[in-house]
């Protein structure tokens, strides 16, 4: 599968799914119909979707055709190699790489970087801070929470075996119209932005790490004062010691607002 509006030249919206052997196609998918005194395969999804990112979509394959899809993938490649190279060689000022490339390198992946910061180097900002402040510059760099909220139990879990629920990474899109100049004005800002973050002070807070205090507390955490506290927000006061359905009001309550803070966080690094 693939994207039509990254990869493809059509619109926002168009994807393709491509398969290699009848087999992989599911029956439901693929149905025959008797047209026109024949039988016809007829691949339908069973949704509704505009026609046009289609009808781009075939003009741009019949526009530009292989060889133009062959030079505009070429170049596209070579950006994301420049890319990739430029992270790989980036020191920090203790000698060790500033980034962990984590795609599959320049001949075995789409013309996407994917990277997080070092962890060996214990920073103290993260790939979203990261993302933040290249926002500043006009550069939109996708950076993604390795954690997720489980719905069966609700916590906010680890996606990966070999990370933890607070490890981030990002990656970099490199569509037809991100040129070679564009992609070393890019590299500048990161190497710039990257000596500003290091220059922080201890006080700097990371803003991705308050995620780690977005999950509900457990209830035998809850004290006598998180009780008070909510119950002055409401105007009641407990009685005499945890009253259960106070509690079960702040722990519901708790987590309606850490979960919509949680959201709107991590709404930011979802493209």
């Amino acid at each position: 599968s693939g994207s039509g509006h990254k990869f493809g030249e059509s619109i926002c919206g168009t994807g393709w799914v491509v398969f290699r052997q009848r087999e992989g196609l599911a029956s439901h998918v693929a149905t025959t119909v008797t047209y026109l005194g024949g039988s016809s395969d007829s691949l339908t999804l069973n949704f509704s979707r505009p026609a046009s990112g289609p009808y781009v979509q075939f003009y741009k394959l019949l526009r530009l055709g292989q060889e133009g899809y062959m030079n505009k993938v070429e170049n596209q490649m070579g950006v994301t190699s420049y890319l990739r190279h430029f992270l790989s060689n980036l020191k920090h000022p203790s000698g060790k790489p500033r980034f962990q490339i984590l795609d599959g390198g320049d001949t075995c992946c789409l013309p996407v970087v994917a990277a997080r910061l070092n962890p060996e180097l214990n920073l103290h900002y993260d790939d979203i801070d990261l993302q933040h402040c290249l926002s500043e510059s006009h550069w939109y760099v996708s950076g993604y929470s390795l954690g997720f909220e489980n719905p069966m139990n609700d916590k906010f879990e680890k996606l990966c075996n070999d990370v933890n629920e607070t490890t981030t990474m990002f990656r970099i899109v490199v569509k037809s119209n991100l040129t070679r100049n564009l992609a070393e004005n890019l590299a500048g800002n990161i190497e710039k932005i990257l000596s500003v973050l290091d220059d922080l002070d201890a006080g700097y807070e990371s803003i991705h790490s308050r995620l780690a205090g977005l999950a509900v507390k457990d209830e035998e955490d809850i004290s006598i004062q998180d009780l008070r506290e909510f119950s002055d927000s409401i105007g009641e006061l407990p009685s005499r010691g945890l009253n259960k359905s106070l509690k079960s009001q702040f722990i519901q309550q708790s987590f309606r607002k850490k979960k919509q803070k949680r959201s709107s966080i991590l709404a930011q690094n979802i493209c």
